[in-house]
């Protein structure tokens, strides 16, 4: 039981990832329009931001295309795990462990991407906790990131 408890945990990593994915890629103006107005800097109330600020139009797409790249990875590492553990689920302990290396690298990358990402860089460069569209995605990405983070340890222990 506790294989496809890790099993499908795997599929939870892939399954966050991707819908990310493919919802920044269906809403792409409006994922455009939300990274612009944090990594630009100009409506920050309390803080004003201590180094460089983004106005680019080249530079915020990079920064979105790079925010969806990391999602991507996320799904396809996380379903990749999965799958793989599915391939091993009735192997010995030391088959099935093997096969958890991209599950893991999926929990992995989720927290790079939504504590990383959102987090370090979007809410202590940036200051997305100032306005309401950074606050709700900083309280997004801190879940996203957890979920990814619990997950990645509770794939991680040694399954016999």
């Amino acid at each position: 039981m506790a294989r496809i408890a890790k099993i499908a945990a795997a599929g939870f990593i892939g399954t966050i990832g991707l819908l990310f994915f493919l919802d920044n890629l269906f809403n792409l103006e409006s994922a455009y329009s939300v990274v612009s107005f944090v990594i630009s800097g100009t409506e920050q109330p309390y803080y004003k931001i201590l180094g460089p600020v983004v106005t680019s139009s080249w530079l915020t797409w990079l920064a979105l295309f790079t925010i969806m790249t990391g999602e991507l990875t996320v799904g396809v590492l996380g379903f990749l795990g999965a799958f793989r553990m599915i391939q091993q689920r009735s192997a010995s302990a030391d088959a099935f462990n093997a096969s958890k290396f991209y599950a893991i690298i999926a929990g992995a990358m989720g927290m790079l991407v939504w504590y990383g990402f959102f987090v370090v860089l979007g809410e202590a460069y940036f200051h997305m906790w100032q306005t309401e569209v950074g606050l709700g995605s900083v309280e997004g990405a801190f879940r996203y990131g957890s979920v990814c983070a619990v997950l990645m340890f509770y794939i991680s222990t040694r399954s016999d």
